[in-house]
């Protein structure tokens, strides 16, 4: 049981309502579950979709336009990495 600083009520309170105990609801005599339904849900059947096949031949997705991640040196237009040798980050600032 937690005891909060910031509670209306002292300790013996807590204590007398500890020891009272909860109140239970008293169960009935031959009650039991009710019937199980059968179980109709999709997500619990088997799926039966068609397992995808490998396809063969050239890749057909639509290509990326123009834009590139990749930076171009200013004076030969080729792409360069992020990082130059000395691992600083190269200015991206137009």
């Amino acid at each position: 049981m937690d005891i909060y600083r910031n509670q209306p009520h002292g300790l013996n309170v807590l204590e007398t309502i500890r020891k009272q105990g909860t109140q239970r609801t008293p169960a009935m005599e031959g009650s039991s579950a009710p019937p199980r339904k059968p179980l109709n849900d999709r997500r619990l059947q088997p799926d039966r979709r068609r397992a995808q096949q490998e396809f063969k031949g050239p890749c057909r997705r639509r290509k990326s336009g123009r834009r590139s991640t990749a930076l171009l040196h200013p004076h030969t237009r080729q792409p360069v990495s992020l990082e130059d040798r000395r691992g600083r980050m190269i200015s991206t600032r137009a």
